[in-house]
């Protein structure tokens, strides 16, 4: 699994605690799959289609979270990293929240509470 943790909202001009975000992330890997590694800042941007198509720097944190078969397969260890991408698009004003389950890219826009 890959997880981008931003560094602003989606302004592209706010900070967020991106520091707080990717501990809270390692933390969740770590319970539900046994661990994970966070990559340094990268450099990236994203288009914002429903801004009109307003590119939004950014210095994600990328964290990726190697498990097994068996774990991947559990639906309530995948509630975990779902649970965890919506809580953090909402209260860190994300138009996307990006994550790679296999070789799969889900763009999670719908952060609503479940």
């Amino acid at each position: 699994m890959v997880l981008f943790v931003p560094s602003v909202e989606r302004d592209g001009a706010t900070s967020i605690d991106q520091d707080g975000w990717v501990d809270a992330a390692l933390e969740m890997f770590g319970k539900v799959f046994g661990g994970a590694t966070a990559y340094p800042k990268a450099k990236g941007i994203w288009r914002d289609d429903e801004r009109g198509g307003f590119l939004v720097e950014d210095e994600p944190v990328v964290i990726h979270c190697y498990t097994t078969p068996g774990d991947i397969q559990d639906s309530s260890n995948l509630a975990e990293p779902g649970g965890f991408c919506r809580r953090m698009g909402r209260e860190t004003n994300q138009g996307e929240v990006g994550l790679v389950v296999g070789d799969e890219y889900f763009a999670i826009r719908n952060f609503a509470k479940e």
